[in-house]
């Protein structure tokens, strides 16, 4: 596994940012006077802020001081701690500022598994099958940077195990009753478990004493690879699930009525933090213009030790929580005319909110409402959806002969993916601190990362929370997936079959999951988190003081639409020869992707984020293949071949999956929030075509590309995108960006793979099966998504590769 990451050189880390000045000056006056032009690379003094009058008479604007003539830091001002942290990172060992640290390291995956399965007919009309699945994963992943990680999520050594079973019933009475269990067991552990590396660099009460809490606080140091062992470790699940069922099907004349029910109960006990051992944030805004948010870097206010935001975490042990959820469905084929069948059918599920050791925060009242203790509510007060009502219908039409013209529509509920129930991550088993700072003040000294963090995090009182709280809304609301589909099939000789169809998808209440902050300043101010607690401005400040970020949980927020043309030419295996092809000419859009993500800029106004969401795969191209090579006997070459030629030399198969796609797309963001609204998703204006190289070439020279060109340090033109002007009347608070979200692609996808097989008959009923499977075939490239500071040297480059370098896997399978 390779990466490229960007690490501070041996000269930047001790204070001597004079390689980053450019000879390109700005100001924040708009016809500079005397002393107010900069560098666009000039690092600033963030203790000389001031007010200063534009020598043209246009204003009043916040001034900083460079910290020095030649752009370097003096070394009464670096911050010890920060110095300590900032040489954790390995020295450059590529050449420049940027893309400059090459690593692969070895990611380790063991897996043993074994299936035992029972099928047992006591007489015709009865049977029964029992099975039973056993998997235990061992895995390590390491990061770009090694032991120091690298990425937020989710470098780690983890160990998985999953056990699952069922059982089931059938007859000629046409039921079936099955039941299932499966249980999983997670445990994954930080890079730098059991070390208390923060304690060793200086930063107080990072790592307490126990060990969930060891390892290297979590640094996202702007323009360079974020550092420390990865936030949401450790984590800590066990979960079972237990399945009954039953559906009785009739049949009577054209219809065939199916009823069924479908019980499932989930107990997941969980242990997980956001920061155990604490996390800083180094946008660069504390040693950058205020103004036009030039100049800074986010490993000067790294060594001058200001961060502009921190946070910690405990919890008392792990908390379980408990959910259920009941089906009931209807159905009726109806064989209408001979050429027509209708499918008709309806289905009805109740999904319970979650229910254990959890809370909920309560919006309107502005508490934390919990399911346990003295004032325990079921459910912590989430009511119950008993809205979900799914019909579904289906035609299957032949107007003629070889031809079938199929159509659905279908109304679904379902829970989104890798959700984790965080309910009980609230007070008052919950300890939080965190910290948002006004760039535009003066930094005291608290705020240091060489202060740590408070001795004891108190653990707060439920009917007056502090910190962060989470909560999923009054109502336990499922996602609702609306598709439909049109297809034409049509048959042309015997073997061939070729496919034309529409496919449509609406989705609504996708849940927002900790993507935004619902206590969010409504506005970009001056004066948000500017006093003591750092949370003036935020909604609930005034009943709250206290209160940092509400977090959305499960928060039926977000929606997307997908429309998709596919086609698709099939041979049947015939001739020794079998193949698939399709082509897929799709756009997805809306405010949410498929992996239970967004990015929403204005936490108060979703709906204003609207754009191309993942997965939005604009055309994508598959052929699959297999063919039995016409060598040996009875075959077109060498038929006469006797027994051990032919066993040697016939009956190969040769197979692949060769797959085209254009680039995905993704969203261009800025390193920092310039609204001091705290936004997690803070953009920038855009005023042109992203692919135009021709635009900006000075500014893009100045980021370290190559004017004019697109290259892999550089896949998008980042001088297409500015800084936000100043929300009216305000001296640091900008307005919000107008880029859309989805508005940059990635690299296009390429990939062969190719399998050479052969089945050596040794007797009778004993064989060995033989394969060779080579994956990138090809051995080409595909790169991975390019970064999206659209700010920052090097934020445009491509870093990693979506596909593995060639592979080669040998298999013998012995049958008997």
């Amino acid at each position: 596994m390779s990466y490229v990451s960007t690490v501070p050189n041996a000269v930047e880390r001790s204070g001597d940012f004079s390689d980053r000045l450019t000879g390109v000056t700005f100001s924040p006056c708009p016809a500079p006077g005397a002393g107010e032009s900069f560098d666009l690379g000039t690092i600033f003094d963030p203790f000389s802020t001031h007010s200063h009058a534009c020598a043209d008479g246009s204003g009043t604007v916040l001034l900083r001081d460079p910290v020095s003539s030649n752009n370097i830091i003096p070394s009464s001002m670096l911050n010890a701690t920060g110095l300590n942290v900032a040489n954790l990172y390995p020295l450059p060992n590529g050449p420049g500022l940027v893309n400059n640290y090459i690593s692969s390291p070895s990611r380790v995956n063991d897996q043993d598994s074994f299936d035992i399965r029972l099928d047992h007919r006591f007489r015709e009309p009865d049977q029964i099958f029992a099975g039973y699945s056993f998997d235990d994963i061992r895995s390590v992943r390491p990061g770009p940077l090694g032991d120091l990680g690298g990425a937020s999520c989710c470098p780690s050594r983890d160990k998985t195990r999953s056990q699952h079973g069922n059982h089931s019933f059938s007859g000629r009475l046409l039921n079936d009753a099955h039941g299932g269990f499966f249980r999983y067991a997670v445990n994954a552990l930080p890079l730098l478990f059991g070390k208390n590396v923060s304690e060793q660099v200086g930063i107080p009460f990072a790592n307490r004493g126990d060990v969930n809490s060891s390892g290297l606080s979590f640094e996202d140091v702007a323009s360079f690879t974020p550092m420390g062992d990865s936030l949401w470790t450790p984590e800590h699940a066990i979960e079972n699930i237990y399945q009954v069922a039953d559906t009785v099907t009739w049949v009577r004349n054209k219809h065939s009525f199916k009823f069924g029910v479908d019980f499932r109960r989930q107990q997941r006990n969980f242990f997980q933090l956001t920061a155990s051992r604490g996390q800083f944030s180094f946008p660069g805004g504390y040693t950058a213009d205020l103004t036009t948010a030039n100049g800074g870097n986010g490993l000067a206010d790294l060594i001058l030790g200001i961060p502009t935001s921190s946070g910690q975490d405990f919890l008392t042990g792990m908390y379980p929580t408990r959910y259920w959820d009941l089906a009931e469905f209807v159905q009726d084929d109806f064989h209408a005319l001979p050429n027509l069948t209708l499918n008709i059918g309806l289905r009805y599920e109740v999904t319970s909110p979650a229910n254990g050791r959890v809370g909920n925060f309560d919006l309107d009242r502005a508490i934390v409402v919990n399911s346990y203790g003295s004032n325990a509510v079921p459910h912590a007060g989430v009511k119950f959806d008993k809205s979900d009502w799914a019909p579904r219908l289906g035609l299957a039409w032949s107007p003629q002969k070889d031809t079938v013209v199929h159509g659905a529509f279908g109304i679904f509920y379902s829970s989104e993916g890798n959700i984790f129930d965080d309910l009980g991550l609230n007070p008052p088993q919950l300890a939080f601190t965190s910290h948002f700072f006004n760039v535009g003040q003066i930094p005291s000294s608290s705020q240091f990362i060489s202060a740590g963090f408070s001795p004891i995090i108190p653990f707060a009182d439920p009917n007056h929370p502090s910190g962060v709280v989470r909560t999923t809304g009054p109502v336990r609301r499922m996602p609702r997936i609306i598709e439909w589909n049109l297809g034409i099939q049509h048959q042309f000789s015997q073997n061939w079959m070729a496919q034309v169809g529409y496919v449509g998808t609406r989705a609504y209440h996708l849940w927002n999951h900790e993507v935004s902050d619902l206590n969010q300043p409504f506005q970009p101010l001056d004066s948000n988190f500017s006093d003591a607690t750092g949370n003036f401005g935020r909604p609930y400040f005034n009943v709250l003081p206290d209160l940092s970020n509400v977090l959305p949980l499960d928060f039926p927020q977000l929606q997307m639409f997908y429309n998709a043309f596919q086609t698709s030419v099939n041979k049947r295996f015939s001739s020794g020869f079998n193949l698939l092809a399709s082509y897929t000419l799709a756009h997805n859009l809306g405010n949410a992707d498929g992996n239970v993500g967004a990015a929403i800029q204005d936490a108060h106004h979703p709906e204003k984020e609207f754009g191309p969401v993942l997965p939005d795969l604009r055309h994508r191209f598959v052929v699959s293949y297999i063919y039995e090579l016409p060598v040996g006997r009875g075959r077109h070459f060498l038929p006469n071949l006797g027994g051990v030629s032919d066993g040697i030399i016939g009956g190969w198969q040769i197979g692949g999956i060769t797959s085209a796609q254009s680039g995905e797309a993704f969203t261009a963001g800025l390193s920092g929030d310039l609204s001091n609204t705290g936004s997690g998703s803070y953009r920038a204006d855009q005023i042109g075509n992203p692919y135009d190289f021709s635009i900006g070439q000075a500014e893009q020279s100045n980021l370290g590309c190559v004017p004019g060109h697109q290259t892999l340090s550089c896949w998008y033109n980042q001088a297409v995108f500015a800084a936000p002007p100043l929300a009216p009347g305000q001296q640091i608070a900008h307005v919000f960006g107008n880029s859309r979200i989805g508005n940059l692609r990635g690299p296009k996808l390429v990939n062969m793979d190719f399998v050479l097989q052969k089945s050596f008959k040794i007797r009778e009923a004993h064989q060995i099966e033989f394969r060779s499977e080579f994956f990138n075939l090809l051995n080409h490239p595909n790169f991975g998504l390019p970064g999206n500071t659209v700010d920052q040297p090097g934020g445009a480059s491509i870093t990693s590769t979506s596909t593995d370098n060639r592979q080669i896997e040998f298999a013998l399978k012995y049958i008997f």
